[in-house]
């Protein structure tokens, strides 16, 4: 019966930007030192304090709003949003409530459906509970922090679209250097708005809130069940409560947290002690000019050079990466070759080992051009490269040292290589007789033996071309 109700979803997305210090205050900006290490008398609202934007916070808000399409606030101003809680020190959170420095803009999904996104505005995070023995307590390194908080309309249909929207702006945010958008981490965090209705009603549901999901896969699951829940309350004629939830990982349900009889009215007001600034056309075109990386220009190149969709995914997922891959095909000029060793094989010999591509060296990544040069230059072979591939994992030898000490180094000589098929050419000739009726077989034996005798150093390309001259020559 579910498919005679229409889900609306709304999702409220809050991204700690990367900057050094926080957005009002010179404190550092950093959720993984010592409890309570990065304050400041503007983090604690004490009397007389005198908050001052982060320029560095603005300048990423904009290259955000240009990325998003929105139309770009000029007017650089912020308000108080008023209400008390444990975790706001100041008794307000200072916001960009009248003023926000984008509006109207929208992300392009992979499968080609659009959000539409409200606005996105500059605010400072609130202290982090932490509960204890049945005691909250407060780290205050995250007072203070500065977030860009992005609102869609209510127009995602469905969980997939959801998941794919976090996606797509999580690829943003990282390739454009505005924040590490780890939602593991607390850096990228999701509330969603979720209501169902009858298709064909113009009246939405009571809306339900799901708060801080913490992976994208999750923010598909909790919207699957929220949806699952509303329809069999619904067809039961239960009421649906305007409430606040969480999500479960280890069942993957929604849980009810809190009621929401009404919104609340936060008595939002000018902030009296930051001054209103105008930023000039100029300005935010210098802005973006230095700072704005375009994702569709990313991936037609990507395209051109014939990287299949499974890997250009991988690519824009991963940043790290990405950059890698960039590196190493800017050296080697073969981008089939670089996905395939570094994506492929060194991916693969690392998850084997149950590592991901972070623990591998950076200074190593340099190794996989050389052994991509190496191969190109019918130097090794790829048998040969997949064990240099497991040593560097494993040890701390260069590529030349592995390849000294194993005795990788391939025989390319055609005065080396001839002397030996002539050799096996005498010893089978009954063989060599079936070339006609049977080439393949016939060519896969001699180079067979060929590796054999030489100990898998003579070069297999090499080898087969000097065999089917010698065949085709007599």
């Amino acid at each position: 019966m579910k498919q005679n109700f229409e889900l609306t979803i709304g999702i409220e997305v809050h991204v700690v930007l990367n900057s050094k210090t926080k957005m009002f205050s010179p404190s550092k900006s950093s959720h993984d030192d010592t409890i309570n290490t990065h304050i400041s008398p503007i983090d604690l609202g004490h009397p007389g304090i005198m908050p001052s934007p982060n320029k560095v916070c603005i300048e990423k808000g904009i290259v955000l709003a240009n990325a998003l399409g929105m139309e770009i606030s000029k007017d650089i101003a912020f308000d108080r949003k008023n209400y008390f809680y444990q975790d706001l020190p100041k008794g307000f959170q200072i916001t960009q409530q009248f003023k926000p420095i984008g509006k109207k803009g929208e992300i392009l999904l992979e499968n080609g459906h659009k959000v539409q996104i409200t606005r996105i505005h500059l605010e400072e995070d609130t202290a982090k509970q932490i509960i204890e023995n049945n005691e909250i307590l407060l780290d205050y390194n995250r007072s203070g922090m500065p977030l860009i908080e992005i609102v869609t309309e209510p127009c995602i249909r469905n969980g997939k679209d959801a998941a794919l929207f976090l996606k797509e702006l999580r690829r943003i945010l990282i390739f454009n250097n505005i924040s590490d958008a780890k939602m593991e981490e607390g850096s990228m965090r999701a509330d969603v708005n979720i209501s169902i209705k009858p298709i064909g009603s113009s009246k939405f549901g009571t809306r339900v809130e799901i708060k801080n999901i913490n992976s994208i896969n999750n923010v598909e699951k909790a919207i699957n069940f929220e949806f699952e829940e509303q329809v069999k309350k619904t067809l039961k004629n239960e009421q649906i409560l305007m409430c606040t939830k969480k999500f479960n990982d280890k069942t993957s349900e929604t849980e009810f947290m809190r009621l929401k009889t009404t919104d609340v009215d936060y008595h939002y007001m000018v902030e009296p002690n930051i001054f209103f600034r105008k930023i000039s056309n100029d300005f935010i075109a210098s802005i973006i000019e230095n700072n704005y990386v375009d994702l569709s220009n990313i991936k037609n190149k990507l395209v051109q050079e014939k990287i299949s969709n499974e890997y250009i995914n991988l690519l824009l997922d991963n940043h790290f990466l990405y950059k890698q891959f960039e590196k190493i095909n800017n050296k080697v000029k073969n981008s089939s070759e670089t996905i395939r060793w570094l994506c492929i094989e060194l991916i693969g010999a690392l998850t084997k080992i149950n590592k991901n591509i972070n623990d591998f060296p950076l200074e190593k990544f340099d190794s996989i051009a050389e052994i991509i040069t190496l191969l190109q230059e019918n130097k090794i072979n790829g048998k040969q490269a997949k064990e240099i591939i497991k040593f560097l994992i494993e040890t701390n030898k260069s590529v030349n040292e592995i390849i000294e000490e194993n005795n990788f180094k391939q025989i390319t000589d055609l005065n080396i290589l001839k002397p030996i098929l002539e050799k096996y050419f005498l010893e089978n000739k009954k063989m060599l007789d079936q070339y006609n009726d049977r080439p393949e077989r016939v060519e896969k034996f001699f180079v067979g033996m060929v590796m054999k005798d030489t100990n898998g150093q003579a070069n297999p390309d090499i080898t087969m071309n000097l065999l089917k001259n010698m065949l085709k020559n007599g």
